[in-house]
C-alpha cells in the first residue's frame, strides 16, 4: 500500500476549475493507482499481434522477419514436436539425448511448452534437443516458462551457436505446403508458474489468428502449449477458445499434453477436421499422474496435401 499513497495524495491535491469533493478525487486516484498496479502484474499477452517481433535475420535456410518464420525450402517437410520435460532432472536430460536422434528427419522442431521454469532448466532441456541439430527449435512458452527466463536461455543458447527461436515472437511459420499459427502460454493467469512474467493469451486474441490461418493455402496447423477441447476417458479437457469453430478451418492442432500419453499414429489431409495431436510428456520423472513412463515426442510429416503423424519414445 505504501506505493499507492503518493498517487492518492497527488490526486487529492490536484487543481481544477471547480471544487471536486475530496472523496471523489481520492477515489479516482486510488482507482488509477490500482489499475496501474494491475497492469504491471498482468502476464505477457503472447498472442497479441502488437507484441514484440523477431529480429530480422536469415539462419541456415530460414528467414525471420516481423512475427513470421519462413522456410527457404520446397517439397516434403517434417515437423518434430516435444513438450513437458518439466525441468532438467538428470533422467529427463538423458532421455532427451536418446530421443534426439529419432528427430533427425525433422526440418523443424517445436517445443510446445512445459520445458522448465528457470533459465538453467530451459538451457538444459532446449539445449539437449538443439545441440548440433540439423533443424531449428521454436520454443513456445507454456504454463511453466517465464518470459525472462526463456529470453535469457535462448540468448545463451544462440551465443553457443544453437538455433533456438522464441515462440512468443514467431507467431506464424510458413513451410512448403503448410502454414503454422502459434499460440503460446496459458489462458488463465492462475496457471502460470512465473506469475506476471508468464505468458498468457486472451480469447479475444484468437479469432484473428484462426481466421488468418483458415485463409492460408496448404495444410493449416495450429501449434499451442495448451490443448483444444478434447475428451479423455469420457471427461472434457482442454480449452474451448483453442477449438476451431464456425467460420474457421484448421486441419491439425499440435498441442502440449493433458496426460502423459502421446497421440497414436494416424494420417490425414486438408480436410478441416482440426485433428488434435500431442507428443505427450518428455518428463522421465514421476512428476505427473500415471507414474514413470517412457518419455515421448512426435513427428508430423507433410507430403503434398497429406500428412502422417508418428509418435516416438525413449528406449534405454
Amino acid at each position: 500500500m505504501r506505493s499507492v499513497v503518493p498517487l492518492v495524495l497527488l490526486a487529492a491535491c490536484g487543481g481544477g476549475s471547480g471544487p471536486v469533493p475530496t472523496g471523489e478525487r481520492v477515489g479516482a486516484g486510488l482507482s488509477t493507482a490500482l489499475a496501474g498496479a494491475d497492469k504491471q502484474r498482468a502476464p505477457w499477452r503472447c498472442a497479441a499481434l502488437d507484441g514484440p517481433t523477431l529480429v530480422d535475420e536469415t539462419l541456415k535456410g530460414w528467414k525471420l522477419a516481423g512475427h513470421t518464420l519462413t522456410a527457404d525450402a520446397t517439397g516434403d517437410f517434417t515437423i518434430g514436436t516435444i513438450a513437458d520435460a518439466g525441468g532438467a532432472a538428470p533422467a529427463t536430460i538423458a532421455a532427451l539425448a536418446r530421443i534426439k536422434p529419432k528427430l533427425a528427419s525433422a526440418n523443424l522442431v517445436i517445443a510446445l511448452g512445459g520445458m522448465g521454469t528457470t533459465q538453467a532448466e530451459l538451457e538444459a532441456t532446449l539445449g539437449a534437443i538443439a545441440e548440433k541439430a540439423p533443424y531449428p527449435v521454436v520454443a513456445l512458452p507454456g504454463d511453466l516458462e517465464g518470459a525472462g527466463a526463456l529470453t535469457a536461455a535462448i540468448a545463451t543458447l544462440r551465443a553457443k551457436g544453437l538455433i533456438v527461436i522464441d515462440g512468443r515472437l514467431a507467431q506464424r511459420i510458413e513451410l512448403p505446403g503448410a502454414s503454422i499459427a502459434t499460440i503460446a502460454g496459458a489462458s488463465a493467469d492462475s496457471r502460470l508458474v512465473a506469475g506476471a512474467d508468464g505468458c498468457a493469451y486472451r480469447a479475444a486474441d484468437l479469432p484473428s489468428v484462426l481466421g488468418a490461418l483458415t485463409a492460408r493455402p496448404g495444410l493449416r496447423i495450429l501449434a499451442t502449449a495448451e490443448a483444444p477441447r478434447i475428451t479423455i476417458e469420457g471427461e472434457p479437457a482442454g480449452e474451448l477458445a483453442l477449438t476451431p469453430g464456425a467460420g474457421t478451418e484448421i486441419d491439425i492442432v499440435l498441442h502440449g499434453p493433458v496426460s502423459i500419453a502421446a497421440s497414436k499414429n494416424r494420417t490425414g489431409g486438408r480436410d478441416a477436421d482440426a485433428i488434435a495431436l500431442t507428443p505427450g510428456s518428455a518428463d522421465a520423472t514421476p512428476r505427473l499422474p500415471g507414474g514413470l513412463h517412457a518419455p515421448t515426442a512426435g513427428l508430423l510429416s507433410i507430403k503434398g496435401a497429406s500428412w502422417t503423424w508418428k509418435s516416438v519414445a525413449d528406449s534405454q
